[in-house]
């Protein structure tokens, strides 16, 4: 999670907008950290802004790679010419892009906001006197103060305090997200993969590795890409009383095998290796199955016909090298290994696990693919 938009992959999930001499060490530090804490992807500038890049050139792009924006109304809000950019922008983005903003009003009133009421009328006069021979710009900030103002947001003297105020943000973001709380499944993950939570609607399931407590995650079937996935001749969707989704997929005929499995690095754990599996089962009277090319990739630096030819013979059964077969699991389902690589900081985008068999088109049976799993070795 993937958190994303059906029309647009975002980098993140949030940005967040704010006068930092207000509210940096204060409230957004507690946000920010709330955030992180459930797996809420975040732009902060001082965080996430690189070495050597421009401030003018990249703060634009991370807004406009958000979903979110929530933006924290101050009372020095308006006397910062960044923030008044910032603010300009994401209304840009809310119109253009449909992006969400939430706006948090702190110690500060919505109508003020909207109408540029103290404590927000003086900085537009200085503002004003400062860009006098701009006044499109000036009117351009005004704009976005006053549709801000009217936006349904987060008035902090409306709940018991900052942590309560908080926690509300934080939680509805986890819906829009569709993240489950930590909160209900703390002591099922840690019972390890046999009692996964389902996120994503059902098509992937989540679980915390019992003796490290890294993240693992398994994509459905339904979550994959399968080729000819949709045409009933070639494969058929079916229920299955060993498997943790609603279906699995079971290879009725082709000539032409090509599945894949996607996930954000992100979601991950940072600074780990990972290995890839395919989950699968083999009917007695599989065919055509021997062998296949297994490849992981990191989709943003390494192209699908570099990836092809660096693919790895694996083996669903018969003969080969042991790290080439597949291995019986406690659950019953069969694994095999389609790579590994290491998620560092997890901002390398998507990763791609590929099983094909696309060059000896011989007719193939007889497979049953619960799902792709990503685990940290």
């Amino acid at each position: 999670m993937s958190h994303t938009s059906s029309s647009k992959i975002h980098k993140y999930d949030v940005f967040l907008s704010f006068k930092g001499n207000d509210t940096r060490r204060t409230f957004v530090s507690h946000l920010y950290n709330a955030l992180i804490e459930r797996r809420i992807d975040v732009f902060k500038d001082d965080d996430r802004l690189e070495t050597g890049k421009s401030i003018y050139d990249e703060l634009p792009k991370a807004i406009e790679e958000s979903k979110f924006a929530i933006v924290i109304f101050s009372k020095r809000y308006a006397s910062s010419k960044w923030c008044l950019d910032e603010l300009a922008h994401i209304i840009k983005c809310r119109k253009e892009l449909d992006q969400i903003v939430i706006p948090i009003f702190y110690n500060v009133n919505p109508s003020d906001v909207s109408h540029q009421n103290p404590p927000f009328a003086e900085s537009f006069s200085q503002h004003e006197e400062k860009y006098k021979d701009d006044i499109e710009k000036i009117q351009g900030w005004r704009d976005a103060f006053a549709e801000s103002g009217k936006i349904s947001g987060y008035h902090l003297q409306n709940y018991k305090d900052e942590a309560d105020c908080i926690k509300k943000v934080v939680d509805k973001l986890m819906s829009l997200l569709h993240i489950e709380s930590d909160d209900h499944y703390n002591d099922d993950v840690l019972k390890g993969p046999k009692s996964p939570i389902l996120i994503d609607g059902g098509k992937m399931s989540f679980w915390l590795d019992k003796k490290t407590g890294k993240k693992c995650f398994m994509v459905a079937a339904r979550g994959l890409e399968i080729e000819w996935g949709g045409t009933l001749e070639y494969w058929e969707w079916l229920s299955h009383l060993d498997s943790r989704f609603a279906e699995v997929a079971k290879l009725k005929r082709v000539c032409w095998l090509d599945i894949r499995g996607k996930i954000e690095t992100r979601r991950l754990s940072k600074r780990t290796k990972y290995v890839v599996y395919l989950v699968f089962k083999l009917e007695n009277k599989w065919h055509g199955l021997e062998t296949a090319n297994a490849v992981v990739r990191f989709v943003d630096s390494v192209s699908d016909i570099d990836a092809e030819q660096r693919a790895s013979v694996v083996h669903f059964a018969g003969q080969g090298p042991k790290e080439t077969l597949p291995f019986r699991r406690g659950d019953g389902w069969m694994e095999l290994k389609m790579g590994d690589f290491f998620n560092d900081a997890g901002e390398d985008g998507d990763v791609d696990a590929r099983l094909m068999e696309t060059k000896h088109l011989g007719e193939k049976s007889g497979l049953i693919v619960q799902g792709v799993e990503f685990r940290p070795e």
